[in-house]
């Protein structure tokens, strides 16, 4: 039926534009016909679509602060409504035990580390010794065995020629020391030296003879070679000499053990640190701080109570807190438009107790679960609201006004203007006669309809009859359909040259 309908106002509409148009004349009796009309004129202007749904300002979060140190409340630094940063120090709590374990855990800590320090220097100042003691006994076994080579080997050519030129320096020597000794004694019996010079020239002498002993006892000596006594006592030293290798040696395998000593100072070390750190860390929790930004709603404790630590969850309430930033507004829309509503979408928000301030938002948030509130089916959506000065208050009532669709600067006209279902048009007001004219819609807030094709800014429109007047109401006639005469009025007169 309804596409039917349709095809006949498609048709009806062509006819009467080729036929020039739609003719309103009197049914009745007389007056001016336009003046028993309603008309509108378009207009430009801007088209807001929205819906409205009601809720109460909420915080993002709330966060109950719970003591995990057991003692005595010392202070509460902040107050209910007080607005805090993450990190702030809130409440102070006395334990003294807590600060007892952090003086024993550093010193422990202290301890440990100067045993380490002490083990890496005995290792270092160990390991040099160590070292030079196996190059020295290295170093004598290279001496030792030299010497029992040598022997074992004879004199060389060359020892024996050092030895014969050692003695004929000294046979020289001697013959010098001689010769002055001599001149000494006639000088002296002549009286032109004194005794002390005479002494020192025997000595010389002395000297000199006892130097060409020497010199001819070693040339005897790489002449006739070494003895077996001396070799005997060669190979011993060579042998005491590679015993003091080994036990310079053996001395340096102890670096691992060494090693291993540092290793487990290293652990004391951080063990000792761990402690520390353990002690400090229940120290802090002495220091209760706010783990988020926000606002204080609620005070749980006061100066002289006593707190029991625990877990998040076990510990004793000192606090609870309201996360203020983003600002949120959980307002509850109906079933019908909870389909218009979308993420993202704008939104004006107002508050019952702030008269004349307008906050704008933005739908965060729709819930996927309805709520049966007063036998209606809604759905609470969340609205992300600016407030950079802080005016809303948690728990406000406020209204949220959805933006679903705003046009600035468009043509508008009312919506009782527009004929036809699926395929609009309106008449058009020209003098005392009505043009139909098929238009192109866009957005309606339920009063004005914006139109995107089809009128001008300023043409009149036909709405319907006035309703003020009393006579019966025009109707419009169509010049192609003769019309009938009303029972009780006169025909109207025939047309001229018509039968």
């Amino acid at each position: 039926m309804k596409r039917v309908r349709r095809w006949w106002w498609l048709v009806l509409v062509v006819a009467l534009v080729v036929g020039g148009g739609y003719v309103f004349t009197r049914s009745g009796g007389g007056g001016s016909e336009p003046a028993r009309w309603r008309t509108a004129t378009v207009t430009r202007g801007d088209l807001l679509v929205s819906i409205s749904a009601s809720g109460s300002v909420r915080p993002a979060a709330e966060v109950e602060v719970r003591s995990r140190a057991t003692g005595v409340v010392r202070d509460v630094l902040v107050d209910e409504g007080q607005r805090i940063s993450a990190g702030q120090v809130l409440v102070l709590i006395d334990d003294p035990d807590a600060a007892a374990a952090v003086r024993t855990a550093q010193a422990n800590l202290d301890a440990a580390q100067a045993r380490l320090g002490q083990a890496e220097a005995q290792r270092t100042s160990q390991a040099a010794q160590d070292a030079a003691q196996v190059r020295q006994a290295q170093a004598g076994v290279d001496a030792a065995r030299a010497r029992l080579a040598n022997l074992l080997a004879g004199s060389r050519p060359e020892e024996v020629q050092q030895a014969e030129e050692a003695v004929r320096v000294a046979a020289a020597t001697l013959v010098l020391a001689q010769r002055d000794f001599e001149r000494s004694e006639q000088l002296f019996r002549d009286g032109f030296i004194s005794q002390q010079q005479l002494d020192l020239a025997k000595a010389q002498l002395d000297q000199a003879r006892a130097q060409h002993r020497s010199a001819l006892e070693r040339l005897n000596l790489v002449k006739a070679g070494a003895t077996a006594e001396q070799i005997a006592e060669a190979r011993a030293a060579v042998r005491q000499a590679e015993a003091a290798l080994q036990q310079a040696r053996a001395r340096q395998l102890e670096e691992p053990v060494r090693q291993q000593q540092i290793a487990a100072a290293r652990a004391e070390v951080r063990q000792a640190g761990t402690a520390l750190a353990n002690a400090a860390s229940r120290l802090a929790e002495t220091r209760i701080r706010a783990p988020v930004a926000g606002v204080v709603v609620k005070r749980s404790v006061e100066v002289g109570q006593s707190v029991i630590g625990g877990t998040a969850g076990s510990g004793t309430p000192v606090l609870s807190l309201a996360v203020d930033i983003p600002v949120l507004a959980a307002v509850m829309v109906d079933e019908a438009d909870i389909a218009q509503v979308r993420p993202g979408i704008t939104a004006e928000v107002r508050a019952d107790g702030l008269p004349g301030e307008t906050f704008s938002g933005v739908v965060a948030a729709i819930s996927p679960t309805s709520q049966l509130v007063s036998n209606v089916v809604q759905y609470e959506v969340t609205v992300e609201v600016t407030d950079p000065r802080r005016l809303l208050k948690f728990g406000m009532t406020v209204e949220a006004e959805f933006i679903l669709v705003q046009r600035r600067g468009v043509l508008l006209v009312p919506r009782e203007a527009l004929r036809g279902e699926e395929t609009k048009a309106v008449m058009i007001v020209e003098g005392e006669r009505l043009v139909p004219r098929v238009v192109r819609t866009g957005g309606t807030d339920g009063r004005m309809v914006e139109i995107l094709d089809g009128v001008r800014e300023g043409e009149t429109l036909y709405l319907g009859e006035n309703r003020t007047q009393q006579t019966a109401p025009s109707q419009p006639r169509n010049p192609f359909v003769p019309s009938l005469p009303r029972r009780g009025t006169p025909a109207p007169p025939p047309p001229p040259g018509h039968p």
